[in-house]
């Protein structure tokens, strides 16, 4: 199974009991969406740079989502500067599966 819209990660998400997007999550932390869904799993976000403080500037991640719902960042979390950077990440590793 794949998914084909961030509403349909989000509703896997929610039926786990898991809080990713939650709206409460996403202020405190300041993340949004940043990318449609690439090869079917995975997607681009953004967050601040220091969690809480909006005043630390952004930074982005690539994300994946497991069939059954579950979301983790890629890479180890790590940053990257801005949304192509990560979006290049998610690239390879769909064109190498």
């Amino acid at each position: 199974m794949s998914y084909n819209t961030i509403d349909e990660i989000k509703q896997a998400n929610t039926r786990l009991g898991h809080s990713w997007f939650d709206t409460g999550t996403a202020l405190y932390h300041g993340s949004s969406v940043e990318s449609e869904i690439i090869g079917g799993f995975y997607f681009v976000e953004s967050s601040y740079r220091e969690l809480g403080n909006s005043d630390s500037g952004k930074v982005f991640r690539a994300v994946a989502a497991s069939p059954d719902g579950s979301v983790q960042y890629l890479s180890g979390a790590d940053t990257f500067d801005t949304a192509e950077s990560a979006r290049e990440y998610i690239d390879d590793i769909v064109a190498t599966r």
